[in-house]
Formats: structure tokens, C-alpha cells, sequence
């Protein structure tokens, strides 16, 4: 029985991946930084017929790593697999990005993370297995306006997982990146929430994404999707490390390696949200 240790559990994703590999046989360490904040996990593992230890962490205090995977070690005796799941979503456009929200973006989606990693590696060497799973985005393979301090959080990230599937493979250790497009998840909800609400020199541009991210809101995969995509990651001998969660993912990072980038470029000259959609139609075809 694979023990796990899941940061990001309150809502979305994290919930969905705790509650899945728990109801498949994992002892689950569900993490986040109020355990207050558990309790729809609690009633979704239940319902699931199954259970999990709600933990208390934050990702960005390194007492608090410390203290939380040294529960799990001193409960557990050891950890399989950890999933680095927690991050933020916020939308800005380069120019416009304050140094206060590049700094929590790195500190959660990048720094954190790392921090986690290098807590549980040790044990993981020493077991001589392990595998580490981090939650990363289609926007490390396609970046759109407003999203270049987010996306580069996710560059950043998968660099990671790479050097760690290099650097861990002789001692049994596996890394993974978990490439979603739009889930339906309330990162997502105020991920849209942060886009401006005009006078400002992106407004058309803003109008774009806005109009992707309802979409997304309407039409996007279910958390459970990226559970599913978690749980074969960690079960598979396939040693892929970049993981696309669906087809819908799979189609965008398809149809932006096959357009040139002046083609790319163009399609944000665009100066209304029907010129862009048919600019978007043109480059990818029909979604999946």
C-alpha cells in the first residue's frame, strides 16, 4: 500500500486526487494550510467510502514542510509518493506585474514546491524508490497574453521535474509533469477574478482571455480527470515525464507546435473577439 502526500487539498484538483487514490488503496496525506479548511475533503472521501488524514502545511514555511512531512514519515515510516499540487493562478500582463505578485507566484508555484521536493527526496534515495508528481499547466508548453508570470512559474517547474527524473532515476525515483488544460476548479473561478476590468493599455487582449477562461469555466475537464492522469502517472512504467490531461490539451499544445510564430503573433493583433475566434479556429481547428 503506496503511502502519499498531496499538497493543495482543500478544493479542485488536490481534493479530487486525495479522495482517488484513497478509494485505490493509497494512505493518503492530504495537505493544506488550514486543516479548518478540510472538511468538504472529509465528506468527499466519505462519500467515496473511503478516508484521509488531513494535514496542515504550508508549502511557503519551511517549518511548517519540516513539521508536516516529519508527521508523515514518523506515522507512515516512510512516503512513496508526493503530489505538489498547491499554487495560484493570477493573470497579468508582463508590464503590468506588480513585484509583490511575482514574488507570491514563484514563492508558491516554484519555491514551495522545490522546498517540498527537497524534504522528501532523502527518504525517497535512501528507500530506493519514490515518485514525485508535479501539477503543472498547458501553459508550460503555450503561453498566451496575460499569462507569462504564471506560465513561467510552470517553465520553471517542469525544468524541475526534468533534472529530478535525471538526477533520481539511479536510485529508483520517478518525476512526473501533469500538464491540464482548463479544469473546472475554483483556482480557475479567481484566476478570471484577477483580470482587470479595462482602462488599460491590454484591454483587447484581456477581452480574449476572458472570453477562453469562461469558456473554460463551461466547458473545461472535471478535477477528477487530473486525478485519473495522477493515479497513471504514479502506477505506469511508462517513463514519460510531460503528461497532457486529455484531448483538449493535448490538441492546444499540438496546434501551437504546429503554428509558426508569426502566425501566433498575428492572432493577438486581433482587434475584435470575432476576428480572434475565427484567428483561433484557423490555427487549431475544431476542439476535440
Amino acid at each position: 500500500m503506496a503511502t502519499s502526500l498531496i499538497t493543495g487539498c482543500s478544493t479542485g484538483i488536490g481534493l479530487a486526487t486525495a479522495v482517488h487514490l484513497a478509494a485505490h488503496g493509497h494512505t493518503v496525506y492530504a495537505s493544506m494550510r488550514d486543516e479548518a479548511s478540510g472538511d468538504a475533503l472529509l465528506a468527499a472521501a466519505a462519500e467515496a467510502g473511503t478516508e484521509v488524514e488531513v494535514l496542515s502545511l504550508d508549502i511557503n514555511d519551511p517549518e511548517s514542510i519540516r513539521d508536516g512531512v516529519g508527521h508523515v514519515l514518523a506515522n507512515a515510516g516512510g512516503l512513496d509518493v508526493l503530489v505538489n499540487n498547491a499554487g495560484v493562478g493570477d493573470l497579468s500582463a508582463v508590464e503590468e506585474t506588480t513585484d509583490a505578485g511575482l514574488l507570491q507566484m514563484f514563492q508558491t508555484n516554484v519555491f514551495g514546491p522545490i522546498a517540498m521536493i527537497r524534504a522528501v527526496l532523502p527518504t525517497m534515495r535512501s528507500a530506493g524508490s519514490g515518485t514525485i508528481v508535479n501539477v503543472s499547466s498547458v501553459s508550460a508548453r503555450i503561453v498566451s497574453a496575460l499569462s507569462g508570470p504564471y506560465a513561467a512559474t510552470k517553465y520553471a517547474m517542469e525544468a524541475i521535474t526534468q533534472a529530478v527524473a535525471v538526477e533520481g532515476a539511479v536510485y529508483g525515483i520517478r518525476s512526473f509533469a501533469i500538464e491540464p488544460g482548463f479544469i473546472r476548479t475554483p483556482m480557475l473561478t479567481k484566476a478570471l477574478s484577477t483580470l482587470p476590468v479595462g482602462g488599460g493599455p491590454y484591454d483587447t487582449v484581456t477581452s480574449f482571455i476572458r472570453s477562453l477562461y469562461e469558456d473554460g469555466l463551461d466547458g473545461g475537464g472535471d478535477p477528477s480527470d487530473v486525478a485519473r492522469a495522477i493515479a497513471t502517472a504514479i502506477e505506469s512504467e511508462d517513463a514519460t515525464i510531460q503528461r497532457p490531461v486529455g484531448p483538449a490539451a493535448s490538441w492546444i499544445i499540438a496546434g501551437r507546435v504546429a503554428a509558426d510564430d508569426a502566425a501566433w503573433i498575428d492572432l493577438w493583433k486581433s482587434q475584435t473577439q470575432e476576428e480572434f475566434a475565427e484567428g483561433f479556429q484557423d490555427l487549431f481547428g475544431d476542439a476535440p
